[in-house]
């Protein structure tokens, strides 16, 4: 009974929020209160245990990385890089596809990949209206970048910091298990994309326009928020790469780091908390107070029995179960919500609690279904949300576009379905290497 009604507590906040009846914020948050209310009646779940539930390293990762992504992107450096970008096209829209892609990677290594997709999007929508180039292509090509450049280190996205905060993952942990992977997801994204670029022309080409002045404007850089904020971020990266020496998880290293950056940067009152990712820890926590009482029902232990019956004895089976699952999940609850749940169940899929190959199946795992739909990943929404305020700006850039088309959850599927089943069969045979 308890299982049933703390699934039910679950289910029922993550529904509310699929169907937009209730900001994700909100609804976690008195998710959160209701199972430590039932789970206290019911005897299973009792405050400590909510209170023990929540991994506080990921949130000192959330406030650390957030606050040096928000003063780095203050600092107006991305734009210019994302203009300079731009300009490098030459009006070839592949190659802008391919440049801003790469860019969105780069960036999402060490800068919070939402953060890297708010800062990109303005810049890439003027850039496809100035060159007649259908957006949703390449805003697709720089959401599926930006889930592949979080997934390749520790700091790049919510899932992986999680999954460093449960499994204890040191920094370099991360560059020598995902890294590579991602890399050659990158490739194999590209390439399918390349196989589209017909779509990136919906009408011929016309000359690049750029006598709307109005639709795009750089800002200056400051010169003062760039100096600390590759400060931060290169002590924060130094004291990743120390950690084990010092002796130091890399989520109190991160929260110094944030600290520091957030002290310094001289935000304003009304953009200190969302800088520094607030709602981000709210939301984490009353995530981790969900999950917990999951646990404690016993949910987890349904999973991998059903894992279990499902692959047998086979270590690589269930490895491989668990990632195709996680994926399917992630396209429902999103990329956060399908990592904390599945980091309770991944330690008892493997012999060897310490190898860490369970860990990097659930990461890709996730990646690919974060790539799959536009409510995988928080920047599909973010990226929607956006095109649709531009498109009632700039109603002309309708032309450039598919007619009845925009990036909603039909769309997308028709490009990330067929990359997630891509990602996932290259990702089932990295794990059969590895394991």
């Amino acid at each position: 009974m308890d299982t049933l009604v703390a699934l039910a507590i679950f289910l029922g906040v993550f529904t509310v929020i699929f169907k937009g009846m209730i900001d994700r914020h909100s609804a976690v948050l008195y998710g959160a209160i209701a199972m430590i209310l039932v789970g206290a009646l019911s005897g299973f779940y009792s405050f400590s245990d909510a209170i023990d539930a929540i991994y506080f390293e990921t949130l000192a990762l959330i406030f650390g990385m957030s606050a040096i992504s928000s003063l780095l992107a203050r600092s107006g450096v991305f734009a210019h890089l994302a203009d300079r970008a731009a300009r490098s096209s030459g009006g070839n829209a592949f190659w802008l596809l391919l440049v801003f892609s790469l860019l969105t990677y780069a960036l999402s290594l060490t800068i919070n990949n939402l953060a890297t997709m708010v800062v990109l999007l303005p810049v890439t929508l003027a850039t496809c209206r100035r060159m007649k180039i259908n957006p949703i292509p390449v805003l697709i090509a720089e959401i599926v970048s930006s889930n592949l450049g979080g997934a390749s280190t520790m700091v790049g996205d919510f899932p992986n910091m999680i999954i460093a905060s449960a499994a204890q993952l040191s920094f370099l942990d991360f560059i020598g298990g995902m890294m590579v992977p991602c890399l050659v997801l990158l490739t194999a994204a590209l390439l399918f994309f390349q196989s589209r670029r017909h779509e990136l022309r919906v009408v011929p080409s016309g000359p690049v326009e750029d006598d709307d002045q109005d639709d795009w404007e750089l800002p200056r850089i400051d010169q003062f928020r760039l100096r600390l904020g590759l400060m931060t971020l290169g002590l924060a990266i130094l004291g990743f790469l120390m950690a084990d020496a010092l002796q130091i998880r890399p989520g109190w290293i991160a929260l110094m780091a944030g600290v520091i950056a957030a002290a310094g940067a001289r935000f304003g009152n009304d953009e200190i908390a969302e800088a520094c990712g607030v709602s981000d820890i709210q939301f984490f926590a009353g995530l981790f107070i969900l999950v917990g009482g999951l646990v404690a029902a016993g949910v987890p232990d349904g999973f991998s029995s059903a894992i279990y019956a499902i692959a047998g004895d086979s270590e690589a089976g269930r490895l491989l179960v668990m990632m195709w699952t996680a994926a399917g999940s992630t396209i429902f609850l999103n990329a956060g919500p399908s990592t904390a749940l599945f980091v309770s169940l991944a330690p008892g899929l493997v012999a060897d609690v310490q190898d860490p190959t369970v860990w990097w199946a659930l990461s890709l795992g996730v990646q690919a279904g974060s790539s799959a739909a536009l409510t995988g990943a928080t920047a599909g929404a973010v990226a929607a949300t956006q095109l649709s305020a531009y498109l009632r700006d700039h109603p002309d850039m309708l032309a450039h576009m598919p007619e009845g088309r925009t990036l909603d959850f039909k769309e997308f599927l028709r490009w990330g379905l067929p990359l997630m089943g891509i990602f996932l069969l290259l990702s089932s045979l990295y794990v059969l290497l590895i394991i």
